[in-house]
């Protein structure tokens, strides 16, 4: 009797974890300046903002603020110098990239790289950040496929669906991996390609 009940309950677990329902970002929700924008800083941080360069906007500014929050009051914010470094670059053949620059402790600190940027998300509280982490280790959301764009929250963090994207043969490979509190990618599975050519974009 105890064994029927323990392979009963193993049938269960077994078909709730196949049948999981994946929900998709919508494709205004997949964009980089978006996703930085959830993200939810620890305590510390009294002012942070997002910034995108180059900026050919205006010929006065370098880089334009996306973003920002937090109490300005009685604070001066600091001028960043104009160099190319940041994190998510791209806009080939020219070059477009993110920089964070926050107020933590009275001291001024900017984020250029994909490492300083996991550690300003620190734990995850939100799937924005779950989806930044799969974006910080190479992964990509596919806007317009669920092969490439889901999410299940889950206890100990969230299950996403991603893709990598090469471009010589032009193709997108999906994959499931699973980003705990922590933001550690703990397991990660090739679901196979979805899309493929047999075409080169070239930039």
């Amino acid at each position: 009797m105890k064994f029927k009940i323990i392979t009963t309950i193993f049938y269960i677990l077994f078909f709730c974890s196949c049948n999981q329902k994946f929900e998709m970002l919508s494709a205004k929700n997949t964009e980089n300046g978006v996703l930085l924008k959830k993200i939810i800083p620890n305590k510390n941080v009294k002012y942070w903002q997002v910034e995108h360069f180059p900026n050919y906007k205006t010929e006065e500014l370098d880089f334009e603020i996306l973003f920002s929050k937090g109490n300005t009051e009685n604070i001066s914010i600091p001028k960043n110098e104009f160099n190319l470094n940041g994190f998510f670059s791209g806009c080939h053949p020219s070059l477009c990239a993110y920089r964070i620059t926050y107020l933590e402790k009275d001291q001024w600190k900017i984020i250029q790289s994909e490492k300083e940027l996991k550690t300003f998300i620190d734990k995850i509280d939100n799937v924005y950040e779950a989806y930044l982490i799969g974006k910080i280790n190479e992964y990509d959301i596919d806007q317009n496929s669920e092969e490439g764009n889901g999410f299940v929250k889950q206890k100990d963090g969230y299950k996403l669906k991603m893709m990598k994207y090469n471009n010589c043969p032009e193709s997108k490979e999906s994959f499931t991996l699973s980003i705990n509190n922590n933001g550690n990618i703990e397991n990660t599975k090739s679901n196979g390609f979805y899309f493929k050519t047999t075409d080169c974009i070239i930039y």
